[in-house]
């Protein structure tokens, strides 16, 4: 576990908190994260990330002068608490005599699931809002590296995708099938910008009726559950640039630093929530079709999506944080499946405007520490698909290549 690796780098020789402290301390940081939640819902806190109630600061003795031992002196307190200080430094506190776990009289935390002694099966309870969740999130994103990038690399994103295709004339009475397939995409991209260097997309990975009659429609239409998947290629996408004797033709709008971003760019986001939620809707701009708070949101999924290896530590706390303070954003309740996994939606249905009908969604693990992947569930029948049924799901892994095309 990462967190066992950077303890034994801060402690050296000395034993590594067991499993079940572990466990214990994780459990800790869920009610902190549920505390702050509470404390917002209520107004007793201006935002996320602007109180900082230091609890606690901790200076190992005979460490300072290692180069590079400044990542350990940590603030526990609001929304800066990291799992591994709780783990490494924290634990002597939240489980000392005085604050027996489970014995909420005496400020202890609350009786411990059954984790098997794995702290990973710390669980995200049910009854757990969408903030407890991007916060505990946040908190976990803080322990990710920073990630070393060079300007002449490449960033090589695989998508394992799955979406409903319906095939037919959902309007009319002749046979509709409704096939789940999947699609791989592959796509390596610049480092500066995103530009993309090179796409292959491999249709019908999969294809699985939803049903038998989908089956027995599919064939009736002609579609082959069997057929080998396609794969397509495309070289680099150059910018679009509007024709210049088009007098008529439509102003482009520029999509800025946040939708090609840099990593300097990325880098500078404020690493306060509220402040960077006010950068990201002066970003986004005035928008016709949609209000500001579904283009920011749309925003941070997609940074997400695709500039994951370049974004800080800090910066991607920041986003979940700021996600939690947008209206409308909302846990789903129970768990989801996303690629065979178990986990937590975090969605905000699409405004009723226009073809708006489905709802976005990040979805985290069922203990706060990883985004697993990307959902669309449609919130209103249209097209053929009714209402409460996924439209499509995404897993999606990060590499970083010195060549287009190289694979690892």
């Amino acid at each position: 576990m990462d967190e066992v690796r950077m303890i034994r780098d801060v402690l050296g020789n000395a034993p590594a908190p067991s499993a079940e402290t572990m466990a214990r301390a994780r459990v800790a940081l869920l009610a902190q994260a549920r505390t702050d939640s509470a404390a917002i819902k209520l107004g007793n806190v201006e935002a996320p990330g602007r109180r900082r109630v230091t609890a606690l600061r901790t200076r190992l003795a005979g460490r300072g002068d290692r180069p590079g031992a400044r990542w350990w002196q940590w603030s526990l307190g609001g929304l800066g608490i990291s799992a591994a200080v709780a783990v490494a430094l924290v634990v002597p506190v939240i489980l000392g005599p005085a604050t027996a776990p489970g014995d909420a009289s005496r400020g202890g935390v609350a009786s411990l699931p059954d984790t098997n002694t794995d702290p990973d099966r710390v669980p995200v309870s049910d009854g757990d809002s969408a903030g407890t969740v991007l916060r505990l999130a946040a908190a976990n994103a803080r322990l990710g590296p920073a990630l070393e990038v060079r300007p002449e690399q490449f960033i090589y994103r695989v998508v394992e995708e799955g979406y409903l295709q319906v095939i037919g004339d959902v309007e009319g009475d002749g046979p509709v099938a409704r096939i789940w397939e999947g699609r791989r995409h592959e796509m390596w991209y610049t480092v500066d910008g995103l530009r993309s260097a090179r796409l292959r997309i491999t249709h019908g990975t999969s294809r699985t009726p939803q049903t038998p009659a989908d089956a027995e429609a599919a064939r009736e239409l002609g579609y082959d559950l069997t057929a080998p998947p396609k794969v397509e290629e495309y070289g680099p996408a150059p910018d679009y640039q509007p024709p210049a004797d088009c007098a008529n033709c439509p102003a482009v709008r520029d999509p800025g630093e946040l939708y090609r971003p840099t990593p300097a760019y990325l880098a500078s986001l404020p690493t306060d929530p509220a402040r960077l939620l006010d950068t990201l809707r002066q970003a986004v701009g005035d928008q016709n079709k949609h209000s500001a708070d579904q283009e920011v949101f749309t925003a941070v999924l997609s940074l997400l999506r695709e500039a994951d290896p370049i974004v800080p530590p800090e910066v991607r706390a920041a986003l979940y944080q700021a996600v939690a303070l947008i209206p409308g954003v909302e846990r789903v309740a129970g768990r989801v499946d996303l690629g065979g996994r178990q986990g937590i939606a975090i969605g905000r249905d699409g405004e009723p405007t226009g073809d708006e009908t489905q709802r976005e969604e990040l979805v985290f693990d069922t203990a706060g520490r990883e985004l697993l992947g990307f959902r669309t569930v449609q919130i209103r029948t249209a097209r053929g698909i009714p209402a409460g049924t996924v439209a499509s799901a995404a897993v999606l892994t990060f590499m970083t290549v010195d060549r287009v095309g190289e694979v690892r």
